[in-house]
């Protein structure tokens, strides 16, 4: 992971340094605009994917507190007819 942060740290300071510069700047300043609008679209996107991805969690977690606050038989009511 640190890596990954590393590199993007990398590619941010680089996109930062061609942005200043006069004579890439012409030419690095279209080339960046559609990084940052396709960046948009893909965090609108993904928005929905992290929002089901939380509830998910959530829900999981519930279902792992209410199974270990619970007896079997309150989950199973067969169980009291086997015995």
């Amino acid at each position: 992971m640190i890596t990954v942060l590393f590199w993007t740290t990398i590619a941010i300071f680089a996109m930062l340094l061609l942005g200043i510069l006069p004579g890439v700047k012409e030419v690095f300043r279209p080339i960046m605009d559609m990084i940052s609008k396709g960046t948009v679209e893909i965090l609108k996107f993904a928005g929905g994917y992290i929002l089901w991805l939380a509830k998910t969690i959530i829900h999981a977690h519930i279902d792992l507190v209410t199974h270990l606050c619970h007896k079997r038989s309150y989950f199973d009511p067969a169980e009291k007819m086997r015995k």
